[in-house]
């Protein structure tokens, strides 16, 4: 099992990376810093070293600080497809409730959620300390009331609010498939 938290350098891949987001070939590369296109291949494939000096002449060409190949690498994208969500869920009434953002994503948090009609029986109150919710309605009807002021969002509506201000998401007569977003993710301390 890999660790999370290992710091992981790899100045080809950002190279390739750099090259591939710009448009450039290895060919361009190779003749725009006088390097030799089989050096910079292996230099991508994590086949080769590099100088200080060869990282300076990547850096001017490429218009950056030195600095961004050193920079470890952020979280991997999580990539989700339409027919793996609601596979494992959460929740009470039948309601169906996958978070999809990654356990140690620190600025917001995704989940999809299923409510049949009519749920939840009970109307579960909540709010937080802090930050900003936005729901979007994929399908069907769904009910949200925030404060003492309901909203009716069919689908491709979308509402946002303050998190701090007493809501709760409910379903009449119709299903709703909807998406929440909250940031910072309610699974984090919100003090």
């Amino acid at each position: 099992m890999e660790n999370k938290n290992q710091t992981n350098i790899d100045i080809g891949k950002k190279i390739r990376a750099l090259r591939k987001i710009r448009g450039i070939s290895l060919q361009e590369l190779s003749k725009g810093t006088d390097m030799s296109y089989s050096y910079l291949s292996g230099l991508e494939n994590g086949k080769h070293s590099i100088s200080i000096t060869n990282l300076q002449r990547l850096a001017d060409y490429f218009k950056i600080n030195m600095i961004h190949f050193m920079i470890p690498d952020g979280p991997t994208p999580n990539l989700f497809r339409r027919k793996n969500l609601f596979k494992k869920s959460s929740g009470s009434d039948n309601i169906i409730y996958q978070v999809v953002t990654s356990e140690d994503s620190s600025n917001l948090q995704m989940s999809y959620v299923y409510m049949p009609p009519n749920q939840p029986k009970e109307h579960h109150i909540h709010k937080h300390d802090k930050g900003q919710e936005l729901i979007i309605a994929l399908s069907g009807q769904v009910s949200v009331m925030v404060g003492e002021t309901p909203y009716q969002l069919g689908q491709g509506d979308s509402l946002i609010f303050d998190s701090k201000s007493e809501h709760f998401i409910y379903t009449e007569e119709e299903p709703a498939t909807i998406v929440i977003i909250s940031s910072p993710p309610y699974t984090q301390n919100l003090s």
